[in-house]
């Protein structure tokens, strides 16, 4: 586990350079808060279930982070077609690594990349284990829309906020009634 932790971080900081550069920003522009930054690992057992309508689960979300890389047994995990609302299965590619979008990005973006809403669906005919490693600035460092992605066609479409804006975001907020932190950010 030590060993995939080390790997997936480098891959992390990796593809956030790679998401910069793409932006038209310089690829080291978060390297060094990226590696003074959080890694999460969480691992999820998700039993098979005979009635999984009835299983209680966590509301659709999108997570707090950077960048999730995501490993799993088997599908189950459904993310939000933006272009239609609808939900999609994303298909199983065993032993294959899952790359999402998360919050920061999208307010470092100014929008341009999208935080990914997801949920996971339980079976009825096998157990589903995910490793979701988690990757993010440090608790009290604010992630900001990047200044040159702003202008007079584009202005500023979200506030900064920390990890910390968050965790006290989660603890004055019921999620499972739909609120969302990232729309919390947004400018009006």
């Amino acid at each position: 586990m030590g060993d995939y932790a080390v790997k997936t971080r480098h891959l992390a900081i990796e593809l956030m350079g790679l998401i910069t550069e793409s932006l038209g920003i310089d690829p080291k522009y978060l390297e060094t808060k990226m590696e003074d930054g959080m890694q999460v690992l969480v691992v999820n057992c998700y039993p098979k279930c005979p009635e999984p309508h009835m299983a209680l689960r966590l509301p659709p979300h999108s997570d707090y982070s950077c960048i999730t890389i995501v490993l799993h047994s088997s599908r189950g995990l459904e993310i939000m077609d933006a272009s239609d609302d609808t939900w999609r299965l994303v298909p199983e590619l065993h032993g294959a690594l899952q790359v999402h979008i998360r919050d920061h990005v999208e307010v470092l973006s100014n929008g341009l990349y999208k935080s990914m809403l997801h949920k996971v669906t339980l079976n009825n005919e096998r157990t589903r284990v995910s490793i979701a490693s988690l990757y993010s600035l440090e608790m009290d460092e604010k992630m900001a829309t990047v200044k040159e992605l702003i202008d007079d066609e584009h202005p500023k479409k979200y506030k900064e906020s920390s990890f910390n804006d968050f965790l006290d975001f989660l603890s004055k907020n019921d999620i499972t009634e739909g609120k969302s932190f990232i729309e919390s950010l947004k400018n009006n």
